[in-house]
């Protein structure tokens, strides 16, 4: 098992995990540590899964206002974080269901314009980050909003398509995370593979084939798929 995670808030990721290694040499780790929303000063925060309050503080130069959650999935313990907040909306050893309000946005800290920076880490994992992983693996489209009602979305500008059909006319296709090549790769898929798209990342034109996987409808002039 592992554990599910819906988006803390409703805005575009701006910065990926693992970016710009340079910049993060400073604080110790081998690239950006987590994910960063761009979203305004004030916006409510939403806890991405359900779990426990075990840290309410203030990293002067780095996290700024944090609020960081456990949660157990099977035999393995998570951690969640919420950076850069103007305040905390919970406190230490409080319980809180996916989807509650841990706190509201800002910019204390390291950080040079409202943003939330959240970040996943798992007890003894991935070494050179200090355990922090990529969270996208880990984000279902289903979930509860921060108001309780609808669905947190890590993509919220995708666009629901009725199940279009398409066929892989490439020799091989990479399936991503997300929909950019720089996501990670999950899987490939072979030439007159049949798939049926979800929803359409119209920035890009990327199709979700399935919850959370990626596929590229064209690339570097190349057409990858065809509808039909």
């Amino acid at each position: 098992m592992a554990i599910k995670l819906i988006a803390p808030v409703n805005g575009s990721i701006t910065q990926l995990f693992g970016v710009d290694p340079e910049f993060y040499k400073r604080f110790g780790f081998p690239g950006h540590n987590g994910l960063d929303y761009a979203i305004s000063s004030g916006t409510s925060v939403a806890a991405a899964a359900a779990g426990t309050v075990a840290m309410v503080a203030f990293e002067n130069g780095g996290y700024g206002n944090y609020v960081k959650l456990s949660h157990v999935d099977g035999s393995k313990k998570y951690h969640t974080y919420y950076a850069h907040l103007s305040s905390a909306a919970v406190s230490p050893g409080q319980k809180v269901k996916a989807g509650a309000v841990i706190g509201f946005s800002d910019n204390t800290g390291a950080s040079t314009g409202p943003h939330l920076h959240f970040g996943l880490r798992i007890d003894g994992e991935n070494a050179p980050f200090k355990g922090y992983v990529d969270p996208m693996p880990f984000f279902t489209t289903g979930g509860t909003d921060s108001d309780g009602t609808g669905t947190s979305d890590p993509f919220p500008d995708a666009v629901t398509v009725p199940d279009l059909p398409f066929e892989v006319t490439f020799e091989t296709l990479n399936v991503r995370n997300g929909p950019g090549v720089e996501f990670s790769i999950v899987g490939q898929l072979t030439r007159g593979a049949k798939i049926k798209g979800r929803r359409l990342h119209s920035k890009s034109v990327w199709i979700e084939v399935e919850p959370g996987n990626w596929c590229a409808l064209a690339f570097d002039g190349s057409t990858l798929l065809k509808f039909g």
